[in-house]
């Protein structure tokens, strides 16, 4: 596989092929048209911009297109930024489509496997049936173990969604172990569930683009119909026990602003709306700390979805850390997907449809 965008040093030559983004035609001041550009591959993605040298045909690729690119890598406002000398598509065969694409760094075939662990663990019976015929069926289980979570702030690859769904789950069952009143099999259920309409609302295929139709119903409602279609392959499955996962999924951004068409009204969808959150908040401040933990200083850059920097400094001596934490990533190492801080929403406006409900999402 070829060097990745973002491992390019300022100033280094550019050979490589991506997949292209986003593209629009600009002005300059003295109304001099230029392209802007944004790339994408395995290591995240990278800004670009064409100055000369191109045609309607460039000024023209669609999205989701890959690319090779020639250039050199630059910056802007301290950001590497592609310059681009010319642009053409690769002929079929010349790479690996998944190679453009990040990866979770868990297993796909182990994230499964637990996945599948937790489907058995539920006792009552009609639930346990119907999840095994939704996570069973080959067709959504492909989609679903290689969605992403978001486009930008949480879990942004491939495996993404599988991974941030454990995590849910991890949370939510932490979390209602300390309250008896709460329905365990509706939890791990509502966590499994919660981002389902994610597989439909993302598209793999165009670098996690929002589809037409998660862009016209959204993956909340989504997900009510895919679960709504598999109830109704069970004879005899509780029609209130539909509603309460119903309203999970509808509800699990917990607020009206983010995009719930209704709050959480039941201790159960509390509980999944709290896990979400946590593991979304927790997900995107980490993948900034370890991008951003050899740059000086001890706070983060601002961080615009959360609108606050963070503390990144250790607060205790090394030897004194978990053995557990001895074991993270090398800092400075890049995290699946990891974008600047100032691109967690992308990078022009009319690609920016989701920037509120990913914060939660």
């Amino acid at each position: 596989m070829s060097k990745r965008l973002r491992d390019h040093a300022i100033g280094e030559d550019v050979d490589c092929i991506c997949l292209l983004t986003a593209v629009q035609t600009k002005k300059t001041r003295k109304d001099k048209t230029y392209l802007r550009f944004e790339f994408g591959d395995a290591g995240g993605r990278v800004p670009g911009v064409m100055w000369e040298g191109f045609d309607e045909r460039v000024a023209n690729l669609p999205p989701g297109e890959a690319v090779r690119v020639l250039g050199h890598m630059d910056q802007w406002e301290k950001r590497p930024q592609l310059v681009v000398q010319s642009i053409h598509l690769p002929p079929p065969g010349s790479y690996e489509p998944r190679d453009l694409l990040p990866s979770s760094e868990r297993d796909p075939d182990q994230m499964l496997a637990e996945l599948d662990s937790i489907v058995d663990s539920i006792k009552f019976a009609p639930l346990r049936e119907v999840l095994g015929k939704l996570f069973g069926d080959d067709e959504f289980r492909r989609g679903f173990a290689c969605a992403p979570a978001a486009k930008r702030w949480h879990q942004p690859y491939l495996g993404g969604l599988l991974e941030h769904t454990l995590n849910v789950h991890c949370h939510a069952l932490n979390m209602a172990g300390r309250y008896p009143q709460v329905e365990l099999d509706i939890i791990t259920a509502g966590s499994l569930v919660h981002d389902i309409g994610k597989t439909v609302e993302y598209s793999v295929e165009e670098f996690f683009a929002t589809s037409t139709k998660g862009r016209l119903i959204g993956h909340l409602v989504i997900g009510v119909e895919i679960l709504d279609s598999w109830i109704r392959q069970v004879k005899g499955f509780p029609e209130e026990v539909g509603w309460q996962l119903k309203h999970i999924i509808l509800s699990h951004h917990g607020e009206y602003q983010f995009g719930s068409p209704v709050l959480p009204r039941t201790l159960e969808a509390l509980v999944v709306h709290f896990a979400d959150n946590l593991d979304a908040k927790i997900n995107g401040v980490l993948r900034i700390h370890q991008r951003e933990t050899e740059e000086p200083g001890d706070w983060t850059s601002y961080v615009r979805l959360m609108e606050r920097e963070f503390f990144k400094s250790k607060l205790l001596p090394q030897e004194r850390l978990s053995a557990d934490a001895a074991k993270t990533k090398p800092s400075g190492e890049k995290l699946p997907g990891d974008v600047p801080v100032e691109e967690q929403s992308d990078i022009f406006d009319y690609y920016d449809e989701n920037q509120n409900t990913d914060r939660y999402s």
